[in-house]
Formats: structure tokens, C-alpha cells, sequence
């Protein structure tokens, strides 16, 4: 604690260095864990640090050890939902970039179904309360994180979570429901 004492008195990032370079093993085998691959966890190691110069400045951290796990635990998240979301863009460019291989008949009657899907899908989306329907629409459409539906909407976590998690149970039975 003493070297983030000094850290935060002075900002010299030698300090930090100093005190980061006794967990970076910890922090390399986390993102290792969690990633897969070395240099992708090496890379996160390096943006975890860097992040903690930022974040250091302004932050009251009363156990460096278990904070800096949370915030590299919480990195290597992050690394892996935009993994997700690439990964999906993917398969949509890969299944569309198909779909122009068939002929034109084949082409416009998927087309015809995936809009309708959509109809039905904004349709189901109308349906639910406010509060739900607010929260899917900024996490699925949005693509926007917990903390930011939080930061948007004035719901607590644990309220934005409930109104994603139901408004999924309310999609899928109002989806079902019309078959």
C-alpha cells in the first residue's frame, strides 16, 4: 500500500510499476485463463497496467490485490463480449455472402422471412413494460454495458439486470406464443 501511497501523492508511474510487477504474474495467468492464447493475454497484461495509471489517479482502493484481480477479471470480460459481437458480425457477413450464391428466388424468399422475423421480433419488443423494454432495447439493439443502461435509465444494477433478464423470458414467451 505504501507504493500507492506514493503513487497517488506524486503520479510517477515508477511506483506503480513497482507495485504492479508483483502481481503481473497473477494478472498474466488470469487473462491466460480466461483468454486462451499468450499473446492475447500478454497484450491484456499491458492494457490492465496502463489502465491502472488512469484509474489509480482517482480512485480509493482499500485492497490493491483484490481490486486489481476484479478490474483484470472485468478486462478479460470485456476482451471476450467484443470477441462475441465480432464473431456474430462474422457469421452474418459470412451467411449473407451465401445467401448471394443462391439464385434471386431462393434470395428474396430468405429475405422475406428474415423480415418478417424482424416484424414479429419489434412487435414482441412493443409488447413489454417500460421498463423491460427500455433495458433489451439498450442492451441488445444498443449494444450498451450494464454500467452505462445504469448511467442512461437511473435503474440500479441489480434493477437493470431483472428488466434484461425478464424482458428475455417475456421475448421468447410472446415469440413462442404466436407460432
Amino acid at each position: 500500500m505504501e507504493l500507492l501511497v506514493k503513487y497517488k501523492q506524486d503520479h510517477k508511474a515508477q511506483w506503480l510499476g513497482e507495485l504492479y510487477n508483483r502481481y503481473s504474474h497473477l494478472v498474466y495467468g488470469l487473462c491466460l485463463k480466461y483468454l486462451k492464447n499468450d499473446e492475447n493475454a500478454k497484450d491484456a497484461a499491458l492494457a490492465i497496467f496502463e489502465k491502472l495509471i488512469v484509474d489509480l489517479k482517482t480512485r480509493e482502493v482499500a485492497t490493491f490485490q483484490h481490486w486489481l484481480y476484479a478490474v483484470s477479471r472485468n478486462h478479460c470480460f470485456e476482451i471476450l463480449r467484443s470477441a462475441g459481437r465480432e464473431e456474430k458480425r462474422k457469421i452474418v457477413y459470412h451467411h449473407e455472402n451465401v445467401v448471394n450464391i443462391h439464385d434471386e428466388v431462393d434470395v428474396l424468399s430468405l429475405a422475406e422471412m428474415k423480415e418478417a422475423g424482424l416484424r414479429k421480433l419489434e412487435r414482441a419488443i412493443e409488447r413489454l413494460n417500460g421498463d423491460q423494454r427500455q433495458c433489451v432495447v439498450l442492451f441488445y439493439l444498443k449494444e450498451k454495458s450494464y454500467k452505462e443502461i445504469t448511467e442512461t435509465t437511473g435503474y440500479s444494477l441489480g434493477e437493470v439486470k431483472s428488466h434484461i433478464q425478464n424482458g428475455r423470458r417475456n421475448l421468447r414467451l410472446l415469440l413462442e406464443a404466436k407460432k
